[in-house]
Parts: C-alpha cells; sequence; structure tokens
C-alpha cells in the first residue's frame, strides 16, 4: 500500500526565497516549514498566509527570518541553528538583469550579472557546501534548487541572463556525485502566476500570460501550486537525484 500521504510528516523542510507555493505544500503535507528571504516583510506577510494551513495540525509550525544568502556568515548561521532538518529549498532570486539583451556595446557584462550570479548560483553552492560538509540534513534528505526553463528553451533576448541557471543545471548533477547520498535536484518551472509576475505592469503581463495560453499544451499559466507539487515530489522520492525537473505545460516542446 501507498505510504506517499506520510512521507513529509514530522519532517522539516527550509525554503530560502520565500517560495510560498512550496512552503504550504509542505505544511499540508505534515511538514513543519521555516522560511526566509531577504525582506522580513515579505516572511511576515507569507507567515501569516501560511499560518491558514497548519490550523488543526497537530505537531506542524512555521516560522522565518531575513536572511541575506550572498551574506556567508549569516547563512551559516542559519542553517546550522535551523539544523537538523530534512529537505532544503532554495527559490531565491529576482528576474536577472540582461532580459531584453539591452546592453551597450561597451557595457562591463560581469559587473551587470554579478549580483545575478552571486545569488543564484554561488550562494546556492555555498549553502549545499555547508549543508553537506556539516551533515545538517537528516538521512534520507534533499537539496533542490530553483532555474526556469528557458534554460531548455532560450527565447530571444534571454542570452545574457541565463548564465546562472546553465551552471546551476550542471551543479546539479555534479552535487549528486559529490554529496551522495544526500540527494540534489533542480526545478525548472515556466511562467508561473506568482506575486513576483503580478507585479509586472498590466500592459506587458497580460499579452505574456495569453501567448502562454495559446503555446501551451495544457493551454493555461502555471500556478505556484501546480510547480510546488514538482518539489514534493522531489522531497518524496528516494530514487530520484542530479535531476532537473520541468515544470512548463509543455512550453519546452512547442
Amino acid at each position: 500500500m501507498s505510504n506517499s500521504n506520510s512521507l513529509l510528516k514530522g519532517k522539516k523542510v527550509l525554503v530560502v526565497g520565500i517560495g510560498q507555493g512550496v512552503a504550504a505544500a509542505a505544511l499540508s503535507n505534515g511538514a513543519s516549514v521555516v522560511i526566509a528571504s531577504s525582506s522580513q516583510a515579505k516572511v511576515d506577510t507569507a507567515i501569516e498566509l501560511l499560518k491558514k494551513n497548519i490550523v488543526g495540525s497537530e505537531g506542524v509550525t512555521v516560522s522565518g527570518e531575513a536572511l541575506d544568502m550572498n551574506d556567508f556568515v549569516a547563512l551559516k548561521k542559519f542553517l546550522t541553528k535551523e539544523a537538523p532538518f530534512d529537505h532544503f529549498v532554495s527559490t531565491a532570486g529576482e528576474p536577472p538583469r540582461g532580459v531584453g539583451a539591452s546592453f551597450t556595446a561597451d557595457a562591463d557584462i560581469r559587473e551587470q550579472m554579478k549580483d545575478s550570479m552571486d545569488l543564484r548560483y554561488w550562494a546556492v553552492l555555498n549553502a549545499a557546501n555547508i549543508i553537506h560538509k556539516n551533515n545538517l540534513i537528516r538521512p534520507g534528505g534533499s537539496i533542490t534548487m530553483t532555474i526556469g526553463s528557458l534554460q531548455k528553451r532560450p527565447i530571444p533576448g534571454v542570452g545574457f541572463a541565463l548564465g546562472a541557471a546553465g551552471a546551476l543545471e550542471t551543479a546539479t548533477r555534479a552535487l549528486a556525485v559529490d554529496m551522495k547520498p544526500l540527494r540534489s535536484f533542480c526545478s525548472a518551472p515556466g511562467l508561473v502566476d506568482t506575486e513576483m509576475v503580478r507585479a509586472f505592469p498590466e500592459a506587458v503581463r497580460e499579452p505574456m500570460f495569453e501567448a502562454i495560453r495559446k503555446k501551451s499544451l495544457v493551454e493555461h499559466v502555471g500556478t505556484p501550486d501546480e510547480v510546488a507539487e514538482a518539489y514534493i515530489f522531489a522531497m518524496k522520492c528516494q530514487y530520484l537525484t542530479g535531476q532537473v525537473i520541468v515544470v512548463d505545460g509543455g512550453g519546452v516542446l512547442v
């Protein structure tokens, strides 16, 4: 008989970058969750919303704090304080600069992309190394990173912005080998109707959504809940590691 519904019960999941959909899904599966983000205000707001998912759930808790993942000392302190835990998820990262290939001929691309690369790649690798070398995750646990499906099928104007995603995809496979039996994954969502995307001007957002609806093989824009299921699957499946899970409604196929 399948025990899928109980595989995360009693586990502890760290979600850095808010990842509210992932946090809510983990809570609904019986895990306790700790969230972290660079903004304390965002953390506080997310906690209040997430508490609604644990009403009546015995032993399930949600907490959080502000964290700058690029601050190595703060990152190590946070991970060590929360240990031992079972799963670590990073959804950190704002939309990278350089989308639209708008750099001038004399632009220093390294300087322009440094913040994005530091947060999306180096900070995540620092977290993985701290967790692995200090045995902060319990046996059977996992580390899940986040890129985007554009890495699989780029569109015009993103050439200078996808370097961190490509590096992280490669690191996912390499870390699975180097950190065994600790498992590592990478989730690659397509366009998702998130709070961040909702902040785009309507004149930009709605044509983008309409284009996705017409192109998508599932004929709708992805939701945070749909994408969160991929993270939950990765945490639960003990026979899965080193893989990139694309959740984009078939976007890379068309």
